[in-house]
């Protein structure tokens, strides 16, 4: 299999212009264009692939679409109820030697746990497109990134004037705000403890403290929080995934990336280990970091790892692509967030 992530993938910058790989002196490898051209031509002729996901979104169905279009290859995709069904569901198959998968789109936390516990993912494979990505991007787990899903704040457009609108983590500590704001819960998975542990490690326990003295309502349901707001029971719900505004269109509500950044979670293409179709599989990642992929991800409010692309993003989804990212979930440190969480929010 090809090299770890973390490893010369980034060294080798790619000519967007020509697709060729080039070398450290600036010219260009026929040898890796060869190579990635034989990867083409077998995935062709393997014809198919299975992708899993717990990711159900209409810019993920439409890139599918798109890399079918294009390629002629079959893409047959299971989609889970949660990453919990898709973690044990790919541990069963390969564990009985007959992977149901050839890939997953998932999140950089849960692969890395795939790829170090459960076995089932494999290094990750170069690929030109993936030299193109910011650094936000780049990442030791063992996942070709294609999205962030950036989280912030919905407000309630008929509750909250304009100059009062929170555009920081810090605004929220206004004491106007104490016993109105609905929250994600971060003593559990989720956008909660994706911001918790984001806030805690950028803005300090300081502010976390402050935070849970705002006494705010807990909830674990996502897009009822969503309607919760828009129908007026709170003005402010923190914990949102803003590209659900797509979803909200023509209600009182409007979504905010923090000033200071967003909690994210990076999404991207792994490797199933023993693959039946493993080429189409390694020719899908790298389409889903393509321009045309990257294009389709801006159009719906992801943040993406092209920097042309993200210049390019429609005007009312431009500050949620370009939106700062604050950070992330760390697997080794999950537990102990989660208690720090729980020491806050009793």
């Amino acid at each position: 299999m090809s090299t770890r992530f973390a490893s010369a993938r980034w060294a080798l910058p790619f000519c967007i212009a020509s697709g060729l790989v080039l070398n450290g002196a600036g010219l260009a490898s026929a040898q890796q264009a060869e190579d990635w051209s034989k990867v083409v031509e077998a995935a062709k002729r393997e014809g198919k692939m299975v992708i899993f996901s717990s990711l159900v979104h209409p810019a993920f169905t439409a890139a599918i679409d798109a890399f079918r279009a294009k390629y002629g290859i079959a893409v047959d995709v299971l989609i889970g109820k949660n990453p919990a069904e898709v973690r044990e569901r790919i541990r069963v198959a390969v564990q009985s030697g007959k992977p149901s998968a050839d890939a997953v789109f998932g999140s950089e936390a849960l692969t890395t746990i795939r790829y170090n516990e459960d076995k089932t993912v494999e290094d990750v494979p170069s690929v030109p497109n993936a030299a193109r990505q910011v650094s936000d991007f780049r990442t030791k787990a063992p996942i070709v990134p294609s999205i962030t899903i950036p989280y912030g704040f919905l407000i309630n457009t008929d509750l909250v004037k304009p100059e009062d609108e929170p555009k920081s983590w810090k605004d929220l500590l206004d004491p106007k705000w104490k016993g109105k704001i609905l929250m994600h819960d971060p003593r559990s998975n989720g956008a909660g403890h994706i911001f918790f542990i984001a806030t805690w490690n950028k803005l300090g326990q300081d502010y976390a403290k402050k935070l849970a003295a705002q006494d705010p309502t807990l909830t674990v349901t996502g897009q009822e929080a969503n309607r919760r707001i828009a129908r007026g029971e709170f003005p402010i719900y923190v914990g949102v995934g803003l590209t659900d505004i797509l979803q909200l269109k023509g209600l009182p509500v409007k979504v905010v990336p923090p000033a200071e950044g967003c909690p994210y979670v990076l999404y991207g293409v792994s490797m199933v280990t023993d693959g039946a179709h493993p080429n189409a599989a390694k020719l899908f990642a790298d389409f889903n970091t393509s321009d045309e992929a990257a294009t389709i991800y801006a159009r719906a409010g992801f943040s993406v790892g092209l920097e042309e692309v993200r210049s390019h993003a429609p005007a009312d989804m431009k500050s949620i692509v370009e939106c700062k990212l604050l950070g992330t979930t760390d697997p080794s440190g999950q537990d102990e967030a989660l208690n720090n969480a729980k020491a806050l929010y009793k």
